[in-house]
């Protein structure tokens, strides 16, 4: 339900725009989580196998009901990978893009300067979906 990270072949991977951004030390340990996290021990082939890492060609494919929740002021995820995957929900018998504003005081990753607001807009939406 969290944003969705999608680029297209030639588009920066989330993880380089990362590294070009904020360094060897976004948050501690970030890099060493990471690359334990997709089975890789050199931060250079995983930024490069990163690259690859996208939704292009899956999210079409894809047949129940999708939300998509993200911050307007989503530092690390692109708003426009956010309506780039609601724009490709072509087959979903319900789909919806949900922006956070500040006036809502949700614009961050996944809502995290207001979870609560988020976390119940989408057990609503979960609710009234099923």
């Amino acid at each position: 339900m969290a944003s969705a990270t999608v680029c297209t072949p030639a588009a920066t991977s989330v993880q380089r725009r990362r590294l070009e951004r904020e360094g060897e030390r976004p948050v501690p340990h970030y890099w060493e989580h990471v690359l334990w996290v997709w089975g890789h021990t050199d931060l250079k082939e995983f930024i490069d196998f990163a690259d690859g890492m996208n939704l292009e060609g899956v999210v079409e494919r894809i047949t129940v009901p999708f939300l998509v929740a993200h911050g307007a002021n989503d530092r690390q995820i692109p708003l426009e990978y956010a309506h780039r995957s609601h724009d490709q929900a072509v087959n979903f018998p319900k789909r919806e893009l949900r922006v956070f504003t500040p006036e809502e005081g949700a614009t961050e990753h996944i809502g995290l300067d207001h979870l609560p607001h988020v976390s119940v807009f989408i057990a609503d939406w979960v609710a009234e979906t099923n």
